[in-house]
């Protein structure tokens, strides 16, 4: 597991509570979606509840694609798939 990367995520439009984002990693899917994984991305992007990502994931980055939705409670984040 490589982890979350922040130059691998882009916002792609949106406000606070209500952005898109699309990210690609070589991490799998089940990787991507767990717990804390996207918790530097509150930092980073002001990732919040309601947000949501567009995953790319696996050795290609392209094995998967997940949309998920970001819980962020209090800097810890959570997502569920749409």
């Amino acid at each position: 597991m490589a982890g979350y990367i922040s130059e691998d995520m882009r916002l792609m439009g949106g406000v606070p509570g209500q952005q898109l984002f699309v990210y690609r990693s070589d991490d799998d899917a089940a990787t991507v979606a767990a717990p804390g994984y996207f918790d530097k991305a509150v930092e980073d992007y002001n990732l919040d509840t309601g947000d949501i990502v567009i995953a790319c994931s696996g050795p290609t980055r392209a094995d998967a694609v997940s949309l998920l939705v970001a819980t962020n409670a209090t800097g810890a984040v959570s997502v569920v798939a749409a």
